[in-house]
């Protein structure tokens, strides 16, 4: 059965950290097994965009300074490296506001650039990846735990997408603005990018209208380790909540055999208490509307049925225009506030997941609110 190892820690103190951290991976052979003298060892943080840290929007960096300790003490050289929900630039402010710059200057890791990419062909799409993917020995993945507003859940799998450089994921989201055809793209970055060994930071993290700065921070008062990133997600997914299948790229997934996805083949070891976490607040069950409605249906009828982005205080936009370069239609307009060609929405929620002021949230069309209602 494939492993996934849990401990509680509620939280970010160093020492308390790395403790945590050798007792979660001493089930699973410890770095050790992983990581090689001399071996180049990518760290992928999810840094989708430069918040404050109390927001619990992007991976910890006392959680990326101790996996890379531990990995240092294994004999591996560091890299860390990740791109943001937009456009690849102003990487040292990126560096700055996550903490990564810190964990370089403490531990001499190396922090590289997602701007290169190489092309890959699968399944008959093309993907760009940032070179620094292909280039390690080995990639350590370092998801946050949250809800998404599209995906319903974010973690191992969904922060892969990370490595796809900076507006280049607007290409993917535009050919597959159906959760089904994104949730295939998804296991399409795992099946292109495999990391070896999975590290969660689950001791904040987020509920509701996550990953961006419209979720609501929530203490998880975890962290949790495999080498199957499907198999941690399933775990994690199901104890806040999601039913088994309803996270649709763990399903795909583990139909392609990329991971796990049935919780009766997967031994949870170490502490199972601490995924009690108790009621989370999912994102609404309209995602769930447009998996049922079948691809061949009318637009309009997509249109009444997925959500489309609401600015709730318009007053509060900065007008820093990040909704506007994320869009993979390209239908918002510059301003403070910015408009919508709502008409044209393709209800990925890109513009949500950027926006610093958390004043865009989903909005389900007037079919789903007639269907699932208006919470």
């Amino acid at each position: 059965m494939v492993m996934v190892s849990i401990a509680a820690c509620d939280t970010y103190d160093l020492e308390t950290v790395r403790h945590v951290l050798e007792g979660v991976l001493a089930p699973l052979g410890g770095m050790g097994r992983f990581v090689r003298p001399g071996m180049r060892v990518l760290l992928k943080p999810n840094l989708i965009v430069p918040l404050p840290l109390d927001r619990a929007v992007t991976t910890h960096p006392t959680v990326v300074r101790a996996v890379a300790e531990m990995v240092q003490a294994a004999g591996g050289e560091v890299w860390i490296g990740d791109s943001p929900a937009g456009p690849v630039r102003n990487s040292e402010r990126l560096w700055q506001r996550t903490g990564m710059a810190d964990v370089a200057a403490a531990t001499g890791a190396r922090l590289v650039h997602f701007d290169g990419v190489e092309w890959r062909h699968l399944r008959g799409q093309d993907y760009f990846i940032a070179r620094p993917v292909f280039e390690a020995d080995l990639i350590i993945n370092l998801p946050k735990l949250k809800t998404h507003t599209l995906t319903l859940y974010t973690g191992a799998v969904k922060n892969l997408f990370g490595t796809i450089p900076g507006t280049r994921k607007r290409e993917i989201h535009y050919r597959a603005p159906n959760i089904a055809d994104f949730s295939r793209a998804l296991a399409d970055v795992l099946e292109l990018v495999r990391p070896g060994l999975t590290i969660m930071d689950g001791v904040w993290g987020q509920e509701g209208n996550g990953p961006g700065a419209s979720g609501t921070p929530r203490r998880y008062g975890c962290l949790a380790a495999s080498a199957d990133p499907v198999a941690l997600d399933t775990v994690v997914s199901g104890a806040m909540g999601c039913r088994p299948g309803a996270v649709l790229h763990l399903r795909e997934a583990a139909a392609r055999s990329l991971g796990v996805a049935d919780p009766q083949a997967i031994q949870v070891v170490g502490d199972r208490g601490a995924l009690d976490f108790g009621r989370v607040h999912l994102p609404g069950v309209q995602r769930l509307l447009q998996v049922l409605l079948p691809r061949w249906a009318s637009t309009p009828l997509q249109r009444a049925i997925r959500a489309r982005p609401r600015l709730v205080s318009p007053e509060a936009c900065m007008g820093c225009g990040h909704c506007v370069e994320a869009c993979p239609r390209q239908i918002i307009t510059p301003g403070r506030p910015p408009q919508f060609l709502l008409d044209q929405c393709i209800g990925c929620l890109c513009c949500a997941e950027v926006c610093p002021q958390g004043v865009i949230v989903p909005e389900r069309g007037p079919l789903g609110r007639v269907l699932v209602g208006s919470r």
